[in-house]
C-alpha cells in the first residue's frame, strides 16, 4: 500500500471512528463512567428509532466491505448490528442494552483489527 492509499484509509478510519462515537458514546450519564451515543437516543423513539439507528450502523459495514475485509469480519460486524436492531426494538430493556451493547464500537474494533493485521 502506498502513501496515498494509507492516507484515504486513514481518512475514512478517522471517519468511521467519529461514527462509532457519536453513535455509541457522545455523552455520559452524570456521576458515572457510563457512556451512551445517538443509537441508545434513538432507541427512544418508538416504531422506527432503532431501525434509523440500524441503517447509520449499515454505513459501517458498507466501508468494511469496501476495505475488502475478511468475509468472517463482515459476518461479524453484520450479526453485531442485527442484534443490536432486533433488541434494541425491544421496549425498555432495549434502550438499556444500547447503551451497554455498543454495538458501533465492536464493529469499529472488527476493522481496526482487520486493518492493522493487513499492514503487518
Amino acid at each position: 500500500m502506498d502513501s496515498e492509499e494509507k492516507e484515504i484509509l486513514e481518512e475514512k478510519l478517522v471517519r468511521l471512528r467519529q461514527l462509532s462515537k457519536n453513535l455509541d458514546e457522545s455523552f455520559t450519564i452524570p456521576g458515572t463512567n457510563i457512556k451512551f451515543g445517538m443509537d441508545a437516543i434513538l432507541g427512544l423513539v418508538p416504531g422506527g428509532g432503532d431501525l434509523v439507528s440500524g441503517i447509520f450502523s449499515l454505513y459501517m459495514l458498507r466501508a468494511a466491505m469496501k476495505m475488502k475485509l475478511p468475509k468472517r469480519a463482515i459476518l461479524s460486524i453484520l450479526a453485531n448490528i442485527i442484534l443490536d436492531t432486533t433488541m434494541g426494538i425491544i421496549p425498555v430493556a432495549g434502550d438499556i442494552f444500547d447503551v451497554f451493547w455498543k454495538s458501533n464500537k465492536r464493529n469499529m474494533n472488527i476493522i481496526e483489527k482487520y486493518i492493522a493485521q493487513s499492514e503487518e
